[in-house]
């Protein structure tokens, strides 16, 4: 059988809970998936997130430091921890390894995504262009004025394990130059990963998940309707905030796991 992984990275401020519990979220909802392989959690929480530890659950508590006290700096300078993790996990004991930003619950099994015979699985956002500063910010001049494509989501892919140091190190270096292009609302790090897209695609075998497997219910053409998104593998909530995330990420949580037609844990609760 093929052996896969799944990190997810939950990087508070200071003070703050609210990526902790939804990597809770998430990586409860992959267990309750029936997901066959192992799970990394890469948070600073000074406390495990869960008291009982799970089988095939490592938790990493990593330092963010020189953090800025910003909330919105802090957002930008954690995504790059995405790529910054690899002394942490030993790719030969995989077949593929997934990331899946942590403000998403999985609600159907993982592992039908991960088979098959490619490098890299990526999500394309449907109504985008890859021209945009949340994407385009490491294109060349040409590839602004010609290239006609979605933008590639850095919150959901994954990739063959072979492969998976070389990806990091790639993404790594990328982010780390100055951006050619900074228009609007620049993301650096989403940008760098789709430069690494780019040219993977030139030597390597990339495939783009169906758009129904990973819903975006907050992001134009992202499966915004109940029984849309419910079918998903994937239910991922980028764009909105925060007090949203949680409350939405929890109803798809319940819905999934919580729910049956008798209303049994809801009658417990209001006896």
């Amino acid at each position: 059988m093929p052996r896969h992984l799944v990190y997810t990275l939950a990087l508070d401020p200071a003070g703050a809970t609210e990526h902790r519990n939804m990597a809770k979220l998430l990586v409860s909802s992959l267990l309750r998936s029936g997901f066959s392989g192992d799970v990394v959690v890469f948070h600073n929480s000074p406390y495990p997130l869960f008291m009982v530890p799970r089988a095939c659950v490592r938790e990493i508590q990593i330092q963010a430091t020189n953090a800025p006290d910003c909330d919105h700096s802090f957002q930008f300078y954690a995504q790059s921890f995405k790529h910054s993790l690899d002394k942490h996990i030993n790719p030969a004991n995989y077949d593929k390894i997934a990331f899946i930003d942590c403000d998403a619950v999985v609600i159907k099994p993982l592992d039908p995504l991960l088979s098959g015979d490619w490098d890299l699985a990526v999500l394309p956002e449907a109504w985008t262009h890859i021209q945009s500063g949340y994407f385009g910010c490491y294109l060349t001049q040409r590839e602004r004025e010609t290239l006609q494509m979605e933008g590639i989501n850095s919150g959901t892919w994954a990739v063959r394990a072979s492969r998976w140091c070389e990806l990091m190190q790639t993404w790594r270096a990328i982010e780390s130059e100055p951006a050619p292009f900074r228009e609007g609302n620049c993301l650096f790090e989403q940008s760098a990963f789709n430069r690494v897209v780019l040219d993977w695609c030139r030597t390597s075998k990339v495939v783009k998940w169906p758009l129904h497997e990973v819903a975006l219910p907050f992001c134009p053409g992202g499966l915004s309707f109940f029984g849309q998104y419910m079918n998903s593998t994937i239910v991922h909530v980028a764009g909105a905030g925060l007090p949203v995330k949680m409350q939405f990420l929890f109803s798809v949580y319940a819905a999934a796991y919580l729910h049956d037609r008798q209303l049994t844990l809801f009658n417990i609760l209001e006896m």
